[in-house]
C-alpha cells in the first residue's frame, strides 16, 4: 500500500490527457461491463450506492466511490466485497512500470487516476456485469470521464471546489455536465433553474436525452421516521413500495434519482430487485446513525448545501438539538457551513480532520463559530472532542469533514460494507 499512497504527492490533476493514455496502455478494461456514471454535489455518493445495491441483485456488479473513511478497500467494491491488500498490491506491481517511467517523462498517473484504473480493471478481471461509478471531482475533466456508460447520472448541484469548477451555479454545472456522453440518456435530480438550462443546453448538443427524476418519478405518500423512510413511489410504467434504511427526507430525493436512472437503463431490472435493492442499501458516514445511548451520527456533509440538507433532516427527526463535533478542511467556505448547521444546534466543538495538507486549525475557526454558535469549544484532538460531546450530552453529531467522520468511525470500529444483508 506504501506505493500507492507515494502518489498522492503528485496531489490532484484536474486533466483527463494522462488518464486517456494509462487507460488506453491498459486497453479499456471497462469496456467489458455495462457502467452508470454519477456525479454531483450532494447525494453522488448515496445514488452510487443505491445503484449498485439494485444492481447486485441482478448481475455482478461493482462499486467504485472516494475518498474512503477508513480503509482504502472500501473504494473498491465487487458484489459482497471489498478488494483485498493482496490483489491491490498486484495490481500496483502491474503499474508500477508504467508510473516510474512516467517519473522521468511529464509526470506519472495520479493517486486517483491509478486507483481508477484499479478499480476498471478489477471490475473487468472478476467478470462484473455493472459497475455504479462515482465521480471524484467535477465530471469533465475527472479520471473517471473515460468511460462511455449506459446512463450519466448528475445528483444536486451547488458551490463547491469554486477554484476548479467555477463560481457560478453555471459554471459547476457546465464541469458536472461534462460526463454527459453523445447519445446516452442522462438522469438529474437537480430542480434549480440556473443549472438545470446548462445541463439541458449540454445534452441537447449532444442528442442526449434528458431525464429530471422529480418529474419522472411522483411520491404517492411516505412515513419519515429515526430509522428510515417508508414511500411509495409511482413511475410511468410502475409503482414501489420502498423501505429505505436511509435516514432523512433528501435521501428520498436520491431514491428517486436512482429508481429514474434504473429504469432508463431499460435492463429489466424487476420491481422486487429496486424495492429490496434500496432497502438493503447502507452508506457509512452519511446520516449514520452508529450509537443510540448515547445517540450519535456521523455524517460528512462538508458544504453549506450539504449542511443545509443535514439540518433539515436533524430538525424534521429529532426534537432535541445535539452537540456538534466539526472538523473542516482549509478550502471550505466555512462561514456559511457554520450558519446553515446552526439551523440544528447552538453547541459547536472544533476539532482537527485527519487530513495534513487540508486540515483547517480550529482556532483559526473559532472566532467565526462564535459569531454564529452560542457555545463554541475547541478541542483539537478528534477522539477527545468526541469523548467530550459524548460526556456532555445524548445527542452528539460529527460533521463537516469525511476525514473526520473517518477517525470516529475507526475509533467505534464501525462497519464500512455498503449494503445490509
Amino acid at each position: 500500500m506504501e506505493f500507492i499512497y507515494r502518489l498522492k504527492r503528485e496531489g490532484v490533476k484536474y486533466d483527463l490527457s494522462l488518464m486517456k493514455e494509462f487507460d488506453a496502455h491498459y486497453e479499456f478494461p471497462h469496456s467489458s461491463y455495462k457502467m452508470v456514471h454519477i456525479t454531483g454535489s450532494n447525494g453522488k455518493g448515496s445514488v452510487s450506492n443505491m445503484i449498485f445495491n439494485v444492481l447486485r441483485l441482478s448481475g455482478k456488479t461493482g462499486l467504485y466511490t472516494s475518498p474512503h473513511l477508513v480503509n482504502f478497500n472500501e473504494r473498491i467494491f465487487l458484489q459482497d466485497n471489498a478488494i483485498s491488500d493482496a490483489e491491490i498490491e498486484k495490481y500496483m506491481e502491474m503499474y508500477r512500470e508504467y508510473i516510474e517511467k512516467g517519473l522521468k517523462s511529464r509526470r506519472n498517473p495520479t493517486f486517483f487516476e491509478v486507483t481508477t484504473e484499479m478499480a476498471f480493471q478489477y471490475f473487468k478481471d472478476h467478470r462484473a456485469d455493472y459497475a455504479s461509478i462515482e465521480v471524484g471531482l467535477g465530471g469533465r475533466l475527472d479520471s473517471t470521464n473515460v468511460i462511455t456508460p449506459v446512463v450519466s447520472v448528475i445528483t444536486r448541484i451547488s458551490y463547491e471546489h469554486t477554484d476548479r469548477l467555477g463560481t457560478t451555479l453555471q459554471e459547476i454545472a457546465g464541469e458536472k455536465g461534462g460526463i454527459i456522453k453523445d447519445n446516452i440518456p442522462v438522469v438529474t435530480g437537480e430542480e434549480k433553474d440556473e443549472p438545470l438550462r446548462t445541463l439541458k443546453k449540454i445534452a441537447e448538443k449532444r442528442n442526449s436525452k434528458f431525464i429530471r427524476s422529480m418529474d419522472y418519478t411522483k411520491v404517492t405518500g411516505k412515513r419519515l421516521r429515526d430509522d428510515g423512510t417508508t414511500a411509495w413511489i409511482r413511475t410511468p410504467t410502475e409503482e414501489y413500495n420502498i423501505e429505505l434504511k436511509l435516514i432523512g427526507n433528501f435521501q428520498l430525493d436520491n431514491a428517486r434519482t436512482s429508481i429514474a436512472a434504473l429504469e432508463i437503463m431499460n435492463e429489466n431490472i424487476r420491481k422486487e430487485q429496486v424495492e429490496r435493492g434500496l432497502s438493503n442499501a447502507r452508506w457509512p458516514g452519511r446520516m449514520d446513525v452508529v450509537r443510540i445511548n448515547p445517540l450519535v451520527i456521523l455524517d460528512s456533509s462538508h458544504n453549506p448545501s450539504a449542511a443545509q440538507t443535514l439540518s433539515k433532516a436533524i430538525r424534521d427527526i429529532y426534537t432535541k438539538k445535539p452537540i456538534l463535533v466539526v472538523g473542516m478542511l482549509s478550502d471550505k467556505d466555512h462561514f456559511s457551513y457554520f450558519q446553515n448547521i446552526a439551523n440544528c444546534s447552538d453547541h459547536i466543538i472544533l476539532t482537527t480532520p485527519e487530513e495534513p495538507d487540508r486540515k483547517m486549525d480550529p482556532m483559526k475557526l473559532k472566532p467565526m463559530a462564535e459569531k454564529i454558535f452560542k457555545q463554541v469549544e475547541v478541542v483539537e484532538d478528534p477522539l477527545e472532542a468526541y469523548k467530550m460531546a459524548t460526556e456532555l450530552s445524548d445527542f452528539v453529531l460529527v460533521t463537516g469533514s469525511m476525514y473526520l467522520v473517518g477517525v470516529i468511525s475507526r475509533f467505534l470500529g464501525e462497519d464500512m460494507t455498503p449494503f445490509r444483508n
